[in-house]
């Protein structure tokens, strides 16, 4: 077993998108070292390293969690999407998805 950590987000994508770590509960307990950070331009909108069940993402994938009807839900993305994407491109995204 290794103890090397490896992280999907990648500090270019950190820095370019305005990512911020969060220190909310949203992660599984079984994580700890998947870490979310809180989208800045949207509230309660967070980017994950794992899913709302603290499954790891694969390599170049990450989560995107939001406030749904019955609590916080969320889709898959890859790391591009994450990377090419707007803040009216995610709201749109959270507001499609937010019935779930």
């Amino acid at each position: 077993m290794s103890d090397i950590i490896s992280y999907n987000i990648d500090d270019e994508t950190i820095s370019k998108l305005g990512l911020i770590i969060t220190t909310k509960e949203v992660n599984a307990p079984g994580t700890p070292h998947a870490r979310v950070f809180e989208y800045p331009y949207l509230d309660n909108v967070f980017i994950m390293e794992n899913d709302l069940y603290g499954t790891t993402m694969p390599e170049h994938t990450c989560f995107i969690a939001f406030n749904g009807r019955h609590g916080l839900v969320g889709k898959y993305l890859t790391i591009d999407e994450l990377k090419s994407s707007t803040v009216e491109g995610i709201k749109k995204l959270v507001d499609d998805n937010c019935d779930g």
